[in-house]
């Protein structure tokens, strides 16, 4: 009975940071290309790749980069809006 109880814990845990996560990113107003896959489902290597692109194409993705920083990062109302996300 105890493991039982113990292991109810143990998820509810882990469900309240997988949500807590999820939730987190979705207030930052920059997400990198890792948090784009995790709200889309496209491979973060595709969407750096888009980002790439020339500005013209239909399947450009704005990115920004941050001081010396080679990272992209993503306006997170620019990828709700492109994907349709709201």
């Amino acid at each position: 009975m105890e493991k039982t109880t113990k292991l109810d814990r143990i998820e509810q845990k882990i469900d309240l940071l997988l949500n807590s996560n999820k939730h987190r990113i979705n207030e930052k107003k920059y997400i990198s290309a890792r948090e784009v896959q995790d709200l889309t489902g496209l491979n973060h290597r595709t969407v750096l790749n888009r980002s790439n692109l020339d500005e013209g194409h239909p399947r450009y993705i704005p990115s920004i980069q941050f001081g010396g920083s080679r990272r992209k990062y993503f306006e997170r109302v620019v990828i709700e809006r492109i994907f349709k996300l709201r």
